[in-house]
């Protein structure tokens, strides 16, 4: 990614903030305790004085507008230390359905508590077993909204639900749903690359209850947000595979075998450099739909299913080859590639699979 010189600082600073901060050992300490806690609050606070949540928000609305390369930077730094936090959920995901689908009363009224650290938020979204953000079923019957909806991220801890739904009119809507509202049912989950979500079950909440986002063309704002979100996750994926290439052939280069360094083997030199290729494949496809989101392209959609689709082979490939480059090591409590790999597994079908986000792509193009 080319960035300006603001951008750059940021990265830096980012980087080393995470390398101090929030190294791979504290998703260890995270997932040794309760599912109820996604994250470390501390960390999160520290990253608030950072200015993080202002990130992608308009100065309008008191917000940073750093632009999406810095937003997909500070997703890569995330990526290399698998860190646990809100951001991705709450910074990115929720503020962005917030600013797309909000009136402007609402926005001002709810998003200065997501930047100020106050509250974070979740995009309540999927239903099913996989991702499909049109098979929508929790609506309002009756005046009551029942349903379920799964894999919330963070969604045990955010105080602000905003809950992708059908009114009483069956039109699609975005919910405004306290974590704490009478008939809010939320089961605290971790997945097995130790990051929080949750399951909520929605047992007849009243309507008359529910603020439901008042802005024009909700069906692209969601649409938006839902590509908004997948593109930084697929930044943050990048920052992971690349740590792991790293450290592969940071391994190969010390490792010896019969007083023969691994690296020396061609073979092998072959392996990591077809990781590279496709590493910097994916990336340029990443960098391309940040780029999309910061001119605003009209060919979005195929931009965020092209980055992610290849964003997750990418990192499922090097993930896979890092485990057997590091022999039986590599799946050990003592190194971090297995984390890394069950990383690579869980963002796979976060947000789409390979194979949705190809469908996707060609039914864009009208195959």
């Amino acid at each position: 990614m080319i960035l300006n010189e603001e951008q750059a600082m940021l990265k830096e600073t980012v980087a080393q903030f995470f390398a101090e901060q929030a190294p791979v050992a504290c998703l260890r300490q995270l997932g040794e305790g309760s599912s109820s806690v996604a994250y470390d609050p501390h960390l999160w606070s520290e990253m608030v004085a950072l200015g993080l949540t202002g990130i992608t928000v308009p100065e309008e609305f008191e917000g940073l507008n750093f632009g999406w390369l810095a937003v997909g930077a500070i997703a890569q730094e995330a990526g290399r230390r698998l860190v646990a936090s809100p951001f991705l959920s709450s910074v990115v995901f929720a503020q962005n359905l917030l600013l797309n689908c909000g009136s402007r009363h609402q926005i001002e009224t709810y998003l200065p508590k997501l930047i100020s650290g106050d509250q974070t938020g979740s995009v309540a979204l999927d239903e099913g077993r996989f991702f499909n953000p049109h098979a929508t079923e929790l609506s309002v019957v009756d005046g009551r909204l029942t349903g379920v909806k799964t894999r919330v991220l963070n969604g045990q801890t955010s105080n602000l639900l905003l809950c992708v739904a059908r009114r009483a009119s069956g039109a699609l809507g975005v919910a405004l749903i306290p974590r704490d509202l009478a008939g809010v049912e939320v089961e605290a989950k971790r997945a097995m690359d130790l990051h929080g979500y949750a399951s909520i079950s929605f047992n007849g909440v009243n309507d008359a209850h529910i603020e439901w986002l008042e802005g024009e063309s909700v069906d692209t704002g969601i649409t938006r947000a839902i590509d908004q979100a997948t593109i930084v996750l697929a930044a943050e994926m990048m920052g992971s595979a690349r740590e792991v290439l790293k450290r592969t052939v940071e391994y190969l280069g010390e490792r010896e075998q019969f007083d023969v360094k691994l690296g020396s083997f061609q073979a092998l030199q072959h392996r990591c450099a077809q990781m590279f290729c496709e590493l910097e494949l994916a990336e340029s496809a990443v960098s391309a739909a940040l780029t999309g989101l910061d001119e605003n392209a009209a060919n979005l959609s195929l931009l965020c299913s092209a980055a992610k689709a290849l964003a997750n082979d990418c990192f499922t490939l090097i993930s896979s080859e890092a485990i057997q480059l590091h022999g039986g090591m590599g799946v050990t409590e003592e190194m971090d590639m297995g984390l890394f790999l069950k990383r690579s597994r869980v963002c796979n079908q976060l947000l789409g699979s390979s194979s949705y986000h190809r469908d996707r792509f060609a039914r864009l193009h009208e195959f």
